[in-house]
């Protein structure tokens, strides 16, 4: 009997359609050995995704494909027709229940996680990027099964994506995404951790989800949303719900954490499909290399950088080899129109080149995506903003930096970008540029601190803990905070992620000069420029962490500068207007993005959140001077909203742009009272031909409405 190819040379004739030609049967045949074997069954079906992709060639042997496909698991990739009345039964096993309309049939571990959930199991599933992890959240929502379901996704902007995923479901659950937003019989509520945590009515939950779970331990780049993330697992477990928590390949999760919390972990390196790295030489130079690459690349192309500034740099390189792309001509006309035509985001667009970080217009993130998507952009240039968790169509991604800012990313963050590299059902084997070797090959542990409590478990998460889960180190920090604090624990504990020791330094502060600060402190409404300095100070001395430049604020007095001038300008046109009028001198990219990061960063999450919190810690202190204390409320909401009504500036979230919803305020918000839900109703039902906006304009308000 002959002997086996090997791998190696399987995979070498496998990329020639020649050789396949030619080696049909030896390279079948090898291969159907090498997924027999446990040990090269995972190697073997990367093999095996290859020879999908170029299945064509293998002719009549190309039936032998179906076997292997059934023999792994794969039955979302066999086709119907020539299957046996074994291989029907097997494929029919693989598909979950009510969703038969949607062609939907799960892999072989796919299949197994769906039935530990439908079981009752608690899961966390460690897996690939082309794995289908949110196919089986889909999965468990459409058996009906669960009443009340929680999913936590990391960003705003993943609430857009998984709500217009998820907006079939709509006739059976009402998608809430507000805490503002009343409940039904049964709800699907899509929030980020914040919200969850804002969120008052959790008690009759019965399943929940936390999409990229690994973000539970905390990293140095976002250590105060994990602890928020920890905040809102905990508050989430403690009603009792049965849970499903996903993300990309990691190492592993703490053994105690493991039995405390009762679940199943499942770590797996299934693979749907395959990628091939390609080691790019930056000769002459990167920009030079990188304009070569992507003259020679036909597919949606994908390139990862390391920071908005890297962005620009790759888009502007790209424009020499782009020409006019006609399908985004009513596009760029609005961008120019609405933030400044010398923006590069809209001379790139003008080109087909989608940019993509954390300082654009949300509703533009999300259009370049759903443009790359559709084809109508060749290349989309990102960071990591768009690596966690947003689906992409991505044949080819370029690996240009090796860094996450400054940082150079680890092998998990690398990982996550090569997933990003091919699609089932359209692309088999995804292409992979790296201009940097790979780091070495390490994945992360998780941790828990909400369980583990670990000595390094900050005091903001500790004392959202109850009292029973503490353990003894734990409880006797909490003890000794009580016994030191000038503040009510439960004043404390509603200053969610900050410092308490921070929040009883400041609470000491006024306490100590009250006769300085009750006359700046005690304002209700709408501050002046004393008032609103003094607070912005105390902001930035105490309660501000990372006190490094960040969204263009410095210092408390540069913060107060900035929301004065939002407040004077009347909103976010104006603040873009005044900006780009004072600083000639400075590009418009990095006045237009400044802007907006801006106003993201600080006005609609930072400063109504410390503002709330000297706002609590001031109104205790007068309180027991028997002095009038402020209310910051109305303010803070004011801003946080960026002086619109609140439902209005929700639907930024569903795809409007807040320009858009502005011209649209007459037809949607009746009563400056009135709900998301009303002027989400009234959305739904709009008359969009009739209404006076641009064909651009028209097209976003139509896709909201679809997904509504």
């Amino acid at each position: 009997m002959a002997e086996h190819l090997s791998l190696r040379e399987i995979r070498i004739r496998l990329a020639d359609p020649e050789r396949i030609a030619t080696d049909s049967f030896d390279i079948l045949r090898s291969l159907c050995a090498y997924i027999s074997t446990p040990d090269t069954e995972l190697r073997a079906q990367d093999l095996l995704l290859r020879a999908m992709e170029k299945r064509s060639a293998f002719g009549p042997a190309s039936i032998l494909l179906e076997g292997m496909l059934r023999q792994v698991g794969l039955f979302p990739y066999l086709e119907r027709g020539g299957l046996s009345l074994a291989d029907n039964i097997a494929y029919e096993f693989h598909r979950p229940d009510n969703m038969e309309s949607d062609g939907v049939v799960f892999h072989r571990v796919q299949s197994q996680v769906y039935d530990y959930l439908l079981a009752g199991d608690n899961v966390v599933l460690s897996a690939p990027t082309s794995f289908g992890k949110s196919l089986i959240i889909d999965a468990v929502i459409a058996s009906q099964k669960y009443q009340n379901i929680v999913l936590v996704v990391p960003t705003i902007a993943l609430i857009d994506e998984t709500r217009r995923r998820l907006s079939r479901f709509s006739d059976k659950f009402k998608l809430i995404t507000h805490s503002s937003q009343t409940r039904a019989l049964r709800n699907l509520y899509i929030m980020t951790q914040e919200r969850v945590l804002e969120q008052e009515k959790l008690e009759d939950i019965d399943f929940f989800v936390i999409d990229e779970f690994y973000k539970l331990q905390p990293r140095l780049e976002d250590a105060d949303r994990s602890l928020l993330l920890n905040e809102a697992f905990y508050k989430l477990f403690k009603t009792g719900a049965q849970f499903y928590l996903l993300g990309p390949n990691v190492r592993g999760i703490d053994s105690g954490i493991l039995k405390r919390l009762d679940l199943r972990f499942i770590k797996t390196d299934y693979k749907t499909v395959s990628s091939e790295i390609h080691h790019v030489k930056p000769v002459p130079d990167d920009g030079q290399a990188l304009v070569a690459l992507c003259g020679a690349l036909k597919d949606p192309t994908l390139i990862y950088c390391s920071s908005p500034a890297r962005v620009r740099k790759v888009s502007e390189i790209l424009l020499k080899i782009q020409k006019p792309n006609a399908a985004m001509r009513d596009a760029v006309a609005w961008v120019g129109d609405n933030y400044s035509p010398n923006w590069l985001f809209a001379k790139a667009l003008e080109r087909g080149i989608g940019m993509h970080h954390g300082r654009l217009p949300r509703t533009l993130s999300q259009f370049v995506v759903r443009s790359f998507n559709e084809g109508n952009i060749r290349f989309l240039v990102c960071t990591s903003t768009l690596i966690e968790g947003v689906n992409t169509k991505a044949k080819n991604v370029i690996i240009f930096d090796n860094k996450i800012a400054r940082r150079k990313f680890d092998y998990f963050t690398y990982n996550n970008i090569l997933g990003r590299s091919g699609r089932m059902f359209q692309h088999f084997v995804g292409h992979v540029y790296i201009f940097h070797e790979p780091p070495a090959e390490e994945l992360p542990f998780v941790d828990v601190p909400a369980f583990s409590q670990p000595d390094s478990a900050p005091e903001s998460l500790l004392m959202q803990l109850q009292q029973e889960d503490l353990s003894d180190k734990s409880r006797d920090r909490m003890t000794q905070l009580s016994n030191e604090s000038e503040l009510e624990i439960d004043i404390l504990r509603s200053g969610t992620g900050i410092d308490p020791r921070a929040q009883n330094r400041l609470a000491c502060e006024i306490r100590s000069n009250a006769g300085i600060y009750w006359p700046l402190l005690s304002w209700v409404g709408f501050p002046n420029w004393d008032q609103l300095e003094a607070v912005s100070k105390l902001i930035w001395e105490y309660l501000v962490s990372d006190k490094r430049m960040r969204a263009g604020v410095g210092s408390g007095r540069q913060l107060a500068f900035k929301i004065d001038r939002f407040r004077r300008t009347k909103g976010a046109d104006g603040l873009l207007k005044a900006e780009l009028l004072q600083r000639t001198a400075e590009s418009p990219d990095e006045v237009v993005e400044e802007v907006i990061d801006f106003l993201r960063s600080w006005c609609s999450f930072a400063f109504p959140r410390y503002l709330l919190a000297v706002n609590r810690i001031q109104h205790a202190v007068f309180l027991k001077m028997n002095r009038h204390p402020g209310d910051y409320v109305a303010f803070a909401t004011q801003v946080e909203n960026w002086f619109l009504p609140p439902a209005l500036m929700a639907l930024d979230e569903y795809g409007v742009p807040i320009q858009i919803g502005q011209k649209l305020q007459r037809y949607l918000l009746q009563l400056q009272s009135d709900s998301l839900d009303d002027v989400l109703m009234r959305l739904h039902k709009l008359d969009v031909s009739r209404m006076p906006l641009s064909d651009f304009e028209k097209s976003l308000v139509s896709d909201a409405q679809q997904h509504i």
